[in-house]
């Protein structure tokens, strides 16, 4: 009888975090969505990357995800269902996800670092002309990845602002 009772007190356990978890997931992915609406991420990306990308759904969906997944790993748990396997799949899952990010966005991060510093401190601005690597031009447009240069030459140039950020920029005068 006891044994039972055990296994019912297991069960029922089991049944309330995953309950738990099921809530816990929708509440948090909706919040997540929120602030980043309400910071306006996707808007920002569409206007300054010209990328087109739901950022706040596709966020949230990860962290719905994640929630439902450690729900069914603490369910097993609570069974005494080996979880070893989900864990080790879990962990392989997570370092796949870091390397494909780091991997993908290793040109594209410090590029978007120099843009922000670039706009933010108005060191260079539409219209200058500058002189980067021997490259010589006015300056039509910085965004946060690249600075758009048009050479003597009527040549339209896209640096990279990490390479302007990196190597000495001479302003010239006009």
């Amino acid at each position: 009888m006891v044994q039972y009772q055990d296994t019912l007190i297991r069960l029922l356990t089991a049944f309330l975090i995953l309950i738990i978890g099921l809530i816990l997931a929708q509440i948090i992915s909706n919040i997540i969505k929120r602030i980043l609406k309400g910071m306006e991420v996707s808007k920002i990306l569409e206007a300054q990357l010209k990328i087109k990308l739901q950022l706040e759904k596709y966020l949230s969906l990860f962290i719905k995800y994640l929630i439902y997944f450690i729900t069914l790993i603490l369910i097993l748990n609570q069974l005494n269902i080996s979880a070893k396997i989900l864990k080790a799949i879990l962990i392989i899952l997570i370092i796949a996800i870091i390397l494909f990010i780091i991997l993908a966005f290793k040109d594209w991060l410090p590029n978007l670092i120099s843009g922000f510093y670039m706009i933010k401190t108005e060191k260079i601005k539409k219209g200058d002309i500058i002189k980067v690597r021997g490259i010589k031009g006015k300056v039509i447009q910085v965004n946060l990845l690249e600075t758009k240069i048009e050479t003597v030459n009527n040549e339209i140039i896209f640096i990279p602002n990490h390479n302007i950020s990196r190597y000495e920029v001479i302003k010239v005068n006009k």
